[in-house]
């Protein structure tokens, strides 16, 4: 279970404005069919880094002693990778923290690559959101804080 230090951190992130806090991913519990996915916002890739160096495998108990060391042993040169070469879907695939068995990170970029439909998820959420009538086009500036409500799932 997590700590509440870093359920609070997530939380906290969970709720920024991308639009201020531009470094995403989206991540869940490995088990998609009880997993929601969730976007979580950062002012720098450093804060995005330590985020699923320290505080994401924490989320799903990966604590010290407990396989947290193995992890991020596994995972820092990839971090590293990412610090210097940027978002990159290989990148990503290669991270894939569910090898830990715990969680996954479904997406990573920016707010901008997102809005702008780049990439398969990003095209997707922007299509979605738009609706039929509107497929194909650029979301609208005007449209940021709709958009930011539909990335976040539903209050229970």
């Amino acid at each position: 279970m997590a700590s509440s230090e870093s359920f609070i951190s997530a939380a906290t992130a969970h709720e920024r404005d991308p639009r201020a806090y531009p470094y995403g991913y989206l991540t869940g519990g490995s088990d998609e069919l009880k997993s929601v996915r969730v976007f979580v916002w950062f002012r720098t890739m450093d804060e995005l880094i330590d985020s699923l160096l320290e505080v994401e495998p924490r989320m799903y108990g990966v604590e010290p002693k407990r396989g947290l060391e193995a992890y991020q042993q596994r995972v820092l040169p990839i971090l590293r990778r990412l610090k210097e070469d940027g978002f990159g879907e290989a990148l990503r695939i290669e991270f894939a923290p569910e090898a830990d068995g715990k969680f996954v990170v479904e997406w990573w970029g920016t707010y901008s690559e997102l809005r702008e439909g780049r990439g398969t998820l990003g095209g997707q959420l922007v299509e979605e959101f738009l609706g039929p009538e509107r497929r194909k086009q650029l979301l609208p500036s005007g449209e940021d804080t709709a958009f930011i409500d539909f990335l976040r799932p539903p209050k229970a």
